[in-house]
């Protein structure tokens, strides 16, 4: 009698195994059995094959035929495919077959046993990527390129998708232009985690969606930091200021009590969210900024008081900044300028302000009347009567000025003023110059500040040379010290 053993590759190339002590024990009965048959006829025409079937190194049974194994197999899998379409599956990879030459009757098969052993016991699996964290399996994808976009996810949680694009393409080519103004130039980008990605077999029900995949990354895990308590600090603060609960706390830090004051520098240990993945950002920027120009105000004595006029346009100037930033999981983590340049000088604007007085347009300031002198009488009771105004004598010359721009409405003499001029200012204000001795003006003419109106005299009821000055609002004497000065 001839034996031999094959292997029953299911569709894995890993599923050839050495066999156990089980399949040794066969082969030793198939050849002890050619030494007592070898050389008869009887033994050449009852010669025919028998299968013996092992899954991870147990015995499964015995099948006259290799199908039955086949249909097992094959069916496990189109029922895996039917729930998941879009991995690439795997059915049976420790699956091995021992096929073995007999003579005369084949031992017992109970192939439908063995169908259904198979059926319950057949290992489906997927092709998969394992994406690890510092050597630890955090998920499966179905694929490499499954990988590379959740990766691909990351980075656009921290840059556009322009961004990106220009970037790749600039690492591409292996030059980095330098950005335009206003523009931003990613130099840099990398993922700080120790992440490694391979190829496994894995039960499918461990592969997780892109999507899913992706919002682990972007989660944190937690992780456990010292704390130092400030001022005031409860252990109900602290763990409500990290997320945690006060069990959560006190189991931490044992011997911590609930109700107890934590000293300022004391540390407290609490559970923080640590990011699974840290995506460093670099980027370059260049920005233009306006310098302001200044308004310049200059005196014009050719333009009327209230007159303005631009004798030169002002500009703006202009400088550049270009500066480099970095941040980590959107946050920045340094800042440095690389350039800092005015590139236009700003252009001041010169506005000339006129200072003509305008005859008969009040300029809303009272000036003193006369040339110098002192008050020698102020509004008031005075020698038993009501004084209606300020007298000022002993000026350094006599002429008498308008107090400020307005129109004449009066001259001439009038009962114990004497000669005296009446002036409208335009604004609710007049005012009336008296006992001058002789007067410069006419009603209707328009005066200008400080224009002389007349001569300083002794006319009407007077005790001697002076002026008397009242002045009136909306019709009312107000006292002219209030207004004016000298």
């Amino acid at each position: 009698m001839q034996g031999n053993t094959d292997n029953y590759s299911a569709n894995s190339p890993s599923s050839g195994k050495k066999k156990k002590g089980k399949i040794r024990k066969v082969l030793l009965t198939v050849l002890l059995g050619s030494l007592l048959f070898t050389g008869t006829g009887f033994a050449k025409e009852s010669l025919h094959d028998q299968y013996h079937v092992y899954e991870g190194g147990e015995y499964i049974g015995t099948v006259k035929s290799p199908e039955v194994i086949d249909h097992a197999v094959n069916d496990k899998k189109a029922k895996a495919e039917d729930a998941h379409e879009d991995l690439e599956l795997v059915v049976g990879r420790d699956l091995s077959v021992v096929k073995e030459k007999v003579f005369g009757s084949s031992e017992s098969a109970d192939e439908e046993s063995v169908k259904k052993t198979l059926d319950q016991t057949l290992a489906v699996e997927a092709k998969s990527v394992a994406v690890q964290v510092e050597g630890k399996t955090l998920f499966h994808l179905k694929d490499p390129e499954a990988f590379n976009r959740v990766i691909r996810g990351v980075k656009l949680t921290h840059v556009t998708e322009k961004e990106l694009a220009d970037y790749e393409a600039a690492r591409e080519s292996g030059e980095f232009p330098e950005p335009e103004e206003g523009q931003t130039q990613v130099t840099h980008l990398s993922l700080k985690a120790d992440l490694q990605a391979k190829e496994v077999y894995t039960d499918p029900e461990n592969i997780k969606t892109e999507e899913d995949a992706l919002e682990l990354l972007r989660s944190g895990k937690p992780a456990e930091h010292d704390y130092t308590a400030g001022e005031g600090d409860t252990p109900e603060k602290v763990a409500k200021s990290h997320g945690m609960s006060m069990e959560q706390l006190l189991e931490l830090n044992g011997g911590m009590g609930e109700q107890e004051t934590l000293a300022a520098g004391e540390t407290v240990k609490v559970i923080v969210e640590e990011p699974y993945v840290e995506v460093s950002v670099t980027r370059k920027h260049r920005e233009a900024s306006p310098i302001a120009h200044k308004k310049v105000m200059k005196d014009d004595e050719t333009l009327l008081k209230g007159e303005k006029k631009i004798a030169q346009a002002g500009k703006d100037g202009k400088k550049e900044m270009t500066s480099v930033t970095e941040t980590v999981n959107g946050k920045k983590v340094s800042e440095k300028v690389l350039e800092d340049k005015v590139v236009e000088e700003p252009v001041d604007e010169l506005i000339l302000k006129g200072t003509k007085a305008v005859p008969g347009v009040s300029t809303g300031k009272f000036a003193w009347p006369a040339q110098g002198g002192y008050v020698s009488s102020k509004k008031g009771p005075r020698w038993g009567r009501q004084h209606n105004g300020i007298d000022i004598a002993r000026p350094s010359g006599k002429a008498i000025l308008a107090s400020d721009a307005g129109t004449v409405t009066a001259t001439g003499p009038q009962g114990g003023y004497g000669n005296r001029v009446v002036v409208d200012h335009g604004n609710g204000y007049t005012t009336l110059y008296a006992h001058l001795q002789s007067i410069s003006v006419k009603p209707g003419q328009k005066l200008a500040q400080g224009q002389k109106l007349g001569v300083m005299g002794n006319t009407g009821r007077s005790t001697g040379v002076h002026l008397h000055f009242e002045v009136r609002k909306n019709g009312q004497l107000i006292n002219p010290l209030t207004v004016v000065s000298q």
